[in-house]
């Protein structure tokens, strides 16, 4: 097994993502690449420790060069201080969605059940139920792949979550009620893929990114009716949202009914989070 200092390994990941990324972002995507395969500090790199290289080290190097994402050539990434395992069949976690997790647990009562809707890697279900042990929590997803790694994920941090494979323009033939739903669906327009990065075009999965231009709150109205259904009394409905229709998905949750309906900024003060209620009556 080769080893080299880890200066020298920033080094290398810088210049062989150099195409892709501005500079200062290269060596960024680098220092984390160090943190997630060796848990090197940047102390750890000013002290110049070695690192023995994987014997597929210069494979993964390519697959960098190449422009696929960090996460998915490392196999995971942190979201909410824990780590997930991720694959090119899940979206990678963005840090907007913590705090859609900071946005249930701000609502969802003690011992509350809570079903996530679209789980992907499970890092809204599994972070949920690890930090407030007292959440009965479930996760649905549609892609069989990505279940598979959401178990993983909650095998490995040893948080009791329960996976359902199941459709959410499905769902009559599910059982369940619950005090919040929460989901972060499919938003992104297919004109916005003119706006987006190739490492995010050309390795995430388009299954869980894009809608319609046509159609593009077709996620929100089956939610939308799903949750006013299964929702308790009172409960409330949490969502991730396209900053660009803020508005529309406020009026649309009106127009089906919910009682009371919030739209919130994320840290980049973007229209990207929604909090709906269920009528108390």
């Amino acid at each position: 097994m080769k080893s080299i200092a880890s200066p020298i390994l920033i080094q290398q990941i810088t210049e062989a993502i150099s195409t892709h990324y501005q500079p200062s972002e290269a060596r960024a995507i680098a220092f984390r690449c160090l943190d997630l395969g060796w848990n090197l500090s940047s102390m750890d790199i000013i002290l110049k420790k070695e690192v023995d290289l994987p014997a597929d080290w210069s494979s993964r190097l390519a697959r960098l060069a190449a422009g696929e994402p960090l996460q998915y050539v490392m196999g995971k990434t942190y979201f909410r201080d824990h780590l997930f395992f991720v694959s090119a069949d899940t979206l990678i976690p963005r840090p907007e969605t913590e705090e859609l997790v900071d946005l249930v647990l701000s609502h969802a009562p003690e011992n509350a059940s809570v079903l996530d809707v679209g789980t992907g890697s499970g890092c809204i279900p599994i972070s949920l139920k690890l930090e407030r042990t007292s959440l009965v929590v479930e996760a649905w997803d549609i892609s069989t792949a990505a279940l598979g790694m959401a178990r993983q994920n909650a095998n490995a941090l040893q948080a009791e979550v329960e996976f359902k494979q199941q459709d959410i323009f499905d769902w009559s033939s599910s059982e369940g009620t619950w005090e919040v739903i929460v989901s972060n669906p499919p938003y992104v327009t297919e004109e916005e893929k003119k706006e987006m990065a190739n490492h995010v075009l050309d390795y995430e999965p388009h299954l869980a990114l894009f809608v319609p231009n046509d159609d593009a709150l077709k996620y929100y109205e089956a939610l939308a009716d799903f949750a006013l259904e299964r929702l308790r009394t009172a409960g409330y409905l949490c969502l991730e949202i396209n900053q660009y229709f803020g508005t529309q998905t406020v009026e649309l949750l009106f127009s089906k009914g919910f009682q009371e309906v919030k739209l919130l900024k994320d840290f980049k003060g973007n229209d990207r989070m929604i909090v709906a209620q269920k009528s108390g009556l």
